[in-house]
């Protein structure tokens, strides 16, 4: 093991204060960074009132999607029973 001198000491120590300085930097320059692009932070009624107007917007999804796939089946069974009527004359 070899001895450490004085001069080693300070120079460790002063290596330790200049990395603890640029960690410093570091932190203090990525707080200012998350500070200017971190979306704006939301009171308690703005998060009600957009999670109510995105539950609305699901359900009317959800209802138009099902009133398309309604009127396709019965669209379907409609001209179905046109067209055996017209060529086959079959049905009333």
């Amino acid at each position: 093991m070899p001895i450490k001198r004085l001069d080693d000491i300070e120079r460790e120590k002063a290596e330790e204060k200049r990395e603890k300085f640029k960690r410093q930097i570091t932190e203090d320059a990525r707080d200012v960074i998350e500070g200017v692009f971190a979306p704006p932070k939301k009171t308690k009624n703005e998060k009600l009132f957009s999670s109510i107007i995105w539950f609305i917007a699901k359900s009317l999804l959800i209802l138009l999607i099902g009133i398309i796939v309604v009127n396709i089946i019965l669209g379907n069974i409609w001209l179905l029973k046109f067209f055996m009527k017209e060529f086959f004359g079959v049905g009333a």
